[in-house]
């Protein structure tokens, strides 16, 4: 299935698929009909539409979850709260989504007349999510007037309104995916099986419901709980939601960015130190996950000028031993010559390299390829979300084996990843002994360690994906194990401002007051996080 994907994606690469405006103030659908440079609807291909539309849905993802991964301490961050959520950080995104929901009409009246329930049902759940995720990010967005070419300058919705049409469009999709409807020629996230887009809807309602709880505690608990009782819900690593990679490296770069942005001529960015030394000495025996996350160039400690922070103050960490060169949170000293010393993203999920103590420069150090993966929706973090939601709001279950489930699929997922081209797997030894220190950790927690313990472990199982540690640490104020920056960076972001680019064109539009203006469902006191 890898192989096939690989030359699927490949192939889209060459592909000119159909196109829009991308501007949403100023998009005009009857362009497509007028205009004999452009393609008409009765030319458009539903297929190649679709093609578009779901490597958009990957880049997307990719982009929403970078926004934040450097504020969560996923990544280290080298700028202020306010440079990372100014007037420009969301221009790109904001384009992006109103392309896609541009391509997203086109697609929907074609398949609505020639009965292209699937290729539908598809579209529909992806613009939910997109849609979702911004809001969760900027707390506001236009939708019921985008992309109307009647209304040049529209309108912002609010959150609220959003998630309840983006709920209902779920519903939708979920209805249209098991109208039988003939399969697309390509589904690059579930080759074409139904079912595995009803279980990525239903937990995506999940973490929807999860992440207004603060709000909707009791309406969050019933419906919850009829989507466990229905079963069609993520439920084990095999049905993930993902986004898989290829391992091409010239002509049409298909290998996962992470990987191909630092193995050809070294490390792009730091490593987090906090997430490392968390990982590698916080519990009596080591996450098992450490060596496949984590990959050093080096044994041997930075020594002199390559250790920028030596004997400055407020570092908590500077250099965590064992080869492992990271920096602190808001360490913005400038480089040193250390590309091919500093550590780099290893075999999971970008395909790099298993640490296996070779301590070689990654330019020269075997590796996996590139045809890594983007987690989007994994078993894993269903798991997460039912603990949390056992926790807080008595949904159906308990939490503690929610917990447990959910670190064990995880673990298992990541040491399992390419076992067979690693040819590693941690021992079943050290993963009982890490689940377990963690649910004795729990045993021995009151509500609130209880929430901080799921929401770290969450966290660690989010690498990459930034999105879930934010929702989580804006609601819940955990994990607590984050690192204070090492400078003062301003408040913690609440929220993005709205973007620039639509500003500048759209009079309708006023920008927030500050990045500190809360999106609906985060009800916490001002200063709650930092």
């Amino acid at each position: 299935m890898k192989n096939m994907k690989n030359i699927l994606i490949k192939s889209i690469g060459m592909i000119m698929a159909f196109s829009l405006v991308i501007s949403c103030e100023t998009l005009e659908l009857e362009s497509l009909i007028e205009n004999p440079n452009s393609l008409g609807l009765s030319s458009a291909s539903p297929d190649f539409i679709l093609n578009e539309m779901q490597l958009d849905f990957r880049n997307l993802n990719r982009s929403f979850s970078g926004s934040v991964e450097s504020s969560m301490r996923m990544t280290v961050l080298a700028s202020t709260y306010n440079a990372v959520t100014s007037t420009t950080a969301m221009n790109g995104e904001w384009t992006s989504l109103y392309n896609f929901n541009a391509n997203f009409k086109v697609l929907e009246s074609i398949a609505e007349e020639d009965g292209l329930g699937f290729h539908l049902g598809m579209a529909q759940i992806m613009k939910a999510t997109l849609f979702v995720n911004m809001v969760d990010l900027i707390g506001e967005a236009v939708y019921t007037e985008a992309n109307d070419p009647s209304i040049p300058k529209p309108t912002l919705d609010s959150g609220e309104s959003i998630y309840a049409a983006m709920y209902d469009l779920i519903d939708e999709g979920i209805a249209n995916l098991k109208s039988g409807a003939k399969r697309p020629v390509n589904d690059l996230y579930y080759d074409g099986e139904a079912m595995g887009w009803v279980r990525f809807a239903n937990s995506f309602k999940i973490k929807m419901l999860l992440t207004t709880r603060l709000v909707t505690a009791a309406d969050s608990k019933t419906k919850i709980d009829a989507i466990l009782a229905g079963g069609e819900y993520i439920q084990n690593n095999s049905q993930d939601m993902q986004f898989q990679y290829g391992t091409t490296a010239v002509v049409n770069e298909s290998r996962h960015p992470l990987m191909s942005s630092s193995y050809t001529t070294g490390a792009s960015g730091y490593r987090p130190n906090n997430l490392i030394s968390y990982m590698k000495d916080s519990s009596s025996v080591q996450d098992p996950r450490l060596r496949y996350y984590f990959y050093r160039q080096t044994l041997d400690g930075p020594v002199g000028t390559q250790l920028t922070c030596a004997g400055a103050p407020n570092f908590t960490f500077c250099y965590v031993g064992d080869g492992y060169w990271g920096r602190d949170h808001g360490d913005d000293s400038a480089a040193p010559a250390d590309g091919l010393l500093r550590t780099v993203y290893g075999a999971y999920p970008a395909a790099g390299a298993y640490d296996n103590d070779q301590g070689e420069p990654i330019t020269v150090v075997d590796n996996l390829g590139g045809d890594g993966i983007h987690p989007i929706m994994l078993s894993s973090w269903v798991q997460f979300m039912l603990a949390e939601s056992a926790l807080k709001i008595g949904v159906t279950g308990n939490a503690r084996t929610y917990l447990e489930t959910a670190v064990r699929q995880h673990i298992d997922k990541v040491i399992n990843f390419q076992s067979s081209e690693t040819g590693h797997v941690a021992p079943a030894s050290q993963v009982n002994d890490y689940v377990n220190e963690v649910l004795t950790d729990y045993d021995a927690a009151d509500e609130d360690g209880k929430m901080d313990i799921i929401a770290r472990e969450w966290y660690i199982a989010s690498y990459t994906n930034g999105i879930e540690p934010f929702n989580t640490y804006r609601r819940t104020g955990y994990p607590s194990f984050l690192m204070d920056p090492i400078i003062d960076l301003g408040p913690f972001m609440r929220s993005f401002l709205y973007p620039a680019n639509e500003l500048n064109v759209n009079e309708n539009i006023t920008q927030k007051s500050s990045n500190q203006i809360q999106v609906f469902w985060d009800t916490n006191p001002a200063g709650f996080i930092n």
